[in-house]
């Protein structure tokens, strides 16, 4: 193994995301959610599309000029370290080539153009799909291509990322590009939950209104008021048919037969609601990650070996040909992973 830790805090851009016009654009009834079309010229700048980037941002019939028309792409690496970088994974003999970064890469989209006529009072453009935050590798899109390019130009095998910082479990695959583009993995992906530190569905649970039309994407309320589930895990793994199906009916099995294929072939485990760990374990010909999750952490467990666990989901991958695809497995070993798979 060669494991090679980068630095995404100390040379990065602006936030090409940041800039206040883009406020202007509305869409504030979809919940956190942004054209992904528009998340992507953005990030691009003044490289985008071949040099052509758009003139103005729209959402619907709002729009604004586009303040990243003249700027250079979004780097999270700075120049220098992301040359270094490529070199390393280029001159790299290990089996495995361990991407140790501190920002998670895995797209964070989801499908509000399937939403039902009348559930909000804007319609969500035709076939266009949702992005959900920006800030690490999911919404740099442009330089994460460049590294993957990179990967499966040089025929690069045993490529795999593993990360953190989104306080939520993540597995999946590294590929450029999502449906309708070309979905291509050249690696793998993971991102471990926090031990302590409170994530998205803490945040859903306080703060996410009773009376939201897209409250169903994120939480299915019971009606013997018992904790909501965790929707928001179903809208980024299958889709908004599945979510609302799931809020009504609380079938998991036809929840899942409504699934989006084209949203997020990337993904195999979303737990955004997750605490706990993962482990990593190599072979020559194989990569093990283990999620541990445990309970979420409301007081200090008595017992001695820390308190009981939500569940423990495995994921393997044997070591892939060159110029090949990797394959996981997945497997819950012990518990409930819930709406996550």
């Amino acid at each position: 193994m060669d494991l090679i830790i980068t630095d995404q805090h100390s040379y990065r851009s602006a936030d090409p995301f940041s800039d206040p016009s883009l406020d202007k654009l509305g869409g504030d009834e979809f919940m956190g959610m942004f054209p992904e079309s528009a998340m992507q010229a953005l990030d691009g700048g003044r490289g985008f599309n071949a040099g052509n980037p758009p003139a103005e941002i729209r959402f619907n019939a709002a729009h604004v000029p586009n303040p990243q028309r003249t700027a250079p792409m979004q780097t999270l690496l700075g120049a220098e370290q992301k040359a270094w970088f490529k070199d390393k994974l280029r001159s790299s003999t290990a089996a495995w080539k361990i991407w140790g970064n501190s920002l998670g890469a895995l797209d964070k989209r989801a499908d509000p153009q399937n939403l039902p006529a009348g559930l909000t009072k804007e319609s969500w453009p035709a076939s266009t799909y949702a992005s959900l935050g920006g800030g690490d590798y999911g919404t740099a899109y442009a330089e994460r291509a460049e590294i993957y390019h990179l990967v499966r130009d040089s025929k690069i095998t045993g490529f795999a990322i593993v990360s953190g910082d989104r306080h939520s479990f993540w597995a999946g695959y590294a590929t450029a590009e999502l449906p309708p583009g070309k979905f291509e993995p050249v690696g793998l992906s993971f991102v471990g939950a926090s031990l302590v530190s409170p994530g998205a569905m803490e945040a859903n649970e306080h703060n996410l209104p009773k009376d939201a039309p897209l409250r169903p994407l994120f939480l299915a309320d019971r009606e013997d008021g018992a904790k909501p589930e965790w929707t928001f895990n179903l809208l980024l793994k299958h889709g908004v048919r599945a979510c609302l199906e799931y809020a009504r009916s609380f079938d998991l099995k036809r929840a899942r037969s409504l699934s989006n294929p084209d949203l997020a072939p990337h993904l195999e485990f979303v737990d955004l609601g997750g605490h706990g760990y993962a482990k990593v374990q190599l072979s020559a010909d194989e990569m093990r990650t283990e999620f541990v999750c445990i309970p979420r952490p409301i007081a200090r467990s008595e017992r001695a070996d820390g308190g009981p666990i939500r569940y423990r989901v495995a994921f393997t991958a044997a070591l892939w040909e060159s110029g090949g695809r990797p394959q996981l497995e997945t497997a819950v070993l012990e518990g409930d992973a819930g709406l996550s798979i």
